[in-house]
């Protein structure tokens, strides 16, 4: 007879429990066993039998061989995972925003015109002397030299600060020579200061129209209804209604002396 089966030396009465490291569960066949008999014992189908033995039914079973009664698929095992480490998040960082600065910006000038201001085409003075102080101590000293300025000096503590500045020889100030300022923080305060060397400038002057009196109240108007007449004299001199009223009195003088002459000669005897 043929079969398939290995056979092994010792004899069992029970499928074995466990598997082996393939997954497969073996019967070892007794004497007296068949194909059926192993079925019902195992509860495995013959047909399962046959198929997972290779077997066909005239195949003949001896006892002490091995047969498979179930393979069993190992359930994939999952590595285990390794913990990894979670970084807390980073601690939010605030970047400070540094406040504006508090300035005192200082700039000489030529007042060519002498008007206390820099005009469009006054340059920069230099040579000047600038002294920054407080109550306490000199905060800054700065000598112009008439390209860079403005020169500004950062305050450090707010409060109230003197500037005062040099004066060449032959120099006229435009304007005060010593400030007192008061600076809070995050001013930008800009003191100008002018002057000019020589002569003073001669301010132009704009010609400027007549004055136009205004007439008496108590005038009439002429058209109101009235004989009299308006008389305005922008200059002085006779008028033409000046010359009018001259002739009314010559002539009223001449009927005069005409009514004055008839008379006497009508009293001659």
């Amino acid at each position: 007879f043929t079969h398939h089966a290995s056979r092994i030396t010792f004899a069992q009465t029970a499928p074995t429990a466990t598997p082996d490291a393939d997954g497969v569960i073996y019967y070892v066949v007794q004497p007296g066993d068949t194909l059926s008999a192993i079925a019902a014992y195992t509860g495995v189908p013959v047909e399962t039998l046959l198929a997972l033995n290779n077997l066909s039914n005239s195949d003949f079973i001896v006892a002490g061989d091995r047969l498979i009664v179930s393979i069993i698929t190992p359930e994939a095992t999952e590595a285990p995972l390794t913990p990894t480490a979670t970084r807390p998040p980073p601690t939010p960082t605030h970047t400070a925003v540094p406040a504006p600065p508090t300035l005192l910006c200082l700039t000489a000038f030529t007042d060519a015109n002498g008007n206390g201001q820099q005009d469009p085409g006054e340059p920069l003075q230099a040579a000047v002397a600038f002294t920054v102080f407080d109550s306490t101590a000199v905060i800054a000293n700065y000598v112009t030299d008439g390209l860079s300025e403005p020169y500004c000096v950062e305050i450090q503590t707010p409060g109230e600060y003197q500037v005062t500045r040099s004066v060449a020889p032959g120099e006229t100030l435009t304007t005060s020579g010593n400030r007192t300022v008061i600076i809070n923080q995050e001013d930008i305060v800009q003191l100008q200061f002018g002057g000019f060397i020589g002569p003073a400038p001669t301010a132009a002057t704009t010609p400027q129209p007549r004055p136009i009196e205004p007439l008496p109240e108590d005038l009439p108007v002429v058209g109101s209804g009235s004989s009299a007449e308006v008389i305005v004299q922008d200059e002085p001199g006779v008028s033409q209604a000046g010359l009018i009223w001259l002739g009314v009195v010559t002539i009223a003088g001449l009927l005069l002396t005409a009514l004055v002459t008839a008379i006497l000669y009508l009293r001659r005897p």
